[in-house]
């Protein structure tokens, strides 16, 4: 995918006249890394043929909405919209529905009020002993927060020496360990966990014993694996019970004590989209029936990547369905007295109008762990660290 954006930007800026070079350079560009920089390949085909696809105006709304110049992006997303009314029965090809535009021009507006009154964090790269050049996301790690684990497309120290589809190396899970004040080089988790396609981590346990990951098996799939006494990760096995279905199950957190877990699932019967679940563990040690969250937390669209607190009270997910700025913003939520609390965006610099997802916090509440795809990273998607300031 990186060598095509490549491609396509020197054909596109060899010749600005060329449409189609132009377009795709911009689509390639909304796909990788450098979003913001989508706009200018579009603006290119929009002053010589404004009429080229029906919905070019969202697409260059969507550039300057991801380059944070939310007051252009409402320019161009509302020239669409205005047109989508005009012809309201259009039908034919490059069609973005309405409701989408409406979503798109909300996230704007938030943009410029979340901006406006920026959060007091601090925002790291974790560096380059595990970052790479390639995507490396979805890290959790342990109470004593002296060990991490993450998933990562990296070519070396990949258990597989082929790629997929995208011409990517396959997912594996790497770790990395704390000496001091300093993280070590990061590795593969080993043969054990890893196989010769798509492997990635969704939880580790309070105590560093359990690692919990994700599947494609039964359309998406929970499986768990326990360290041995050597240090080494178990085979994993699909979680028992209720958890997994016939439908997909794509993240999960464990409560520090062990005894509650909260996943996301898109099965029939929630919200709407994927929907943040909960299981208790009852006095013979299985998992009790799964019980949705519930419109406090839930939408009509997708929320995911639950993480609860060590407190136990404190629930951290993602939502595209609530007052976000684009894509998966990440929301805050407290339980009391046995209900959740209106959830609370985190708001910028930790969201922005990319995927923000997967989110974890240390033990001690002083800092936060999470993949965002910034500039100045090592690769499209990196692990930073955010300090409450």
């Amino acid at each position: 995918m990186d060598d095509a954006r490549d491609l396509m930007t020197l054909a596109a800026n060899a010749d600005t006249t060329n449409i189609k070079a132009n377009f795709e350079a911009g689509h390639m560009h909304l796909l990788t890394i450098g979003k913001d920089r989508a706009t200018r390949y579009f603006l290119r085909i929009y002053r010589q043929k404004p009429d080229y696809r029906f919905d070019l105006e969202y697409w260059i709304g969507k550039g300057y909405q991801y380059g944070l110049d939310f007051d252009n992006a409402l320019k161009y997303y509302l020239k669409y919209q205005s047109k989508l009314t005009k012809n309201s029965g259009y039908q034919g090809p490059n069609k973005v529905e309405l409701k989408e535009v409406d979503r798109r021009i909300l996230e704007c507006k938030n943009g410029k009020e979340f901006v406006a009154n920026p959060k007091n964090y601090s925002i790291i790269n974790i560096g380059s002993k595990i970052n790479s050049e390639f995507d490396d996301y979805a890290p959790v790690l342990n109470e004593k927060e002296d060990e991490i684990v993450f998933t990562t497309r990296r070519r070396d120290g990949n258990i597989n020496e082929n790629v997929a589809d995208d011409n990517l190396p396959y997912e594996d899970v790497f770790t990395t360990k704390k000496a001091g004040a300093n993280w070590s080089v990061a590795k593969n988790i080993g043969a054990s966990v890893n196989t010769k396609f798509n492997d990635s981590n969704l939880a580790l346990s309070a105590d560093s014993k359990t690692l919990f990951l994700y599947k494609d098996e039964g359309n998406g799939d929970i499986y768990f694996s326990d360290r041995q006494a050597d240090g080494s990760w178990s085979v994993p096995e699909a979680l028992p019970g209720v958890i997994n279905s016939s439908f997909r199950e794509s993240s999960i957190s464990i409560s520090r004590d062990g005894k509650t877990i909260y996943f996301a699932s898109d099965r029939p019967g929630g919200q709407g989209g994927s929907d943040i679940y909960m299981c208790i563990k009852d006095r013979k040690g299985e998992w009790s029936n799964a019980k949705n969250l519930g419109p406090s937390i839930n939408t009509d669209l997708d929320e995911d990547g639950p993480f609860i607190d060590y407190d136990g009270q404190t629930l951290f997910f993602s939502s595209h369905g609530r007052k976000g700025m684009g894509g998966y913003d990440i929301f805050k939520s407290t339980l009391v007295d046995g209900k959740w609390t209106e959830p609370v965006n985190l708001g910028w610099p930790i969201n922005g109008p990319d995927d923000d997802v997967f989110f974890v916090v240390s033990g001690n509440g002083r800092r936060g762990y999470y993949s965002s795809a910034r500039e100045g990273g090592y690769g499209d998607k990196d692990l930073y660290t955010i300090t409450f300031l």
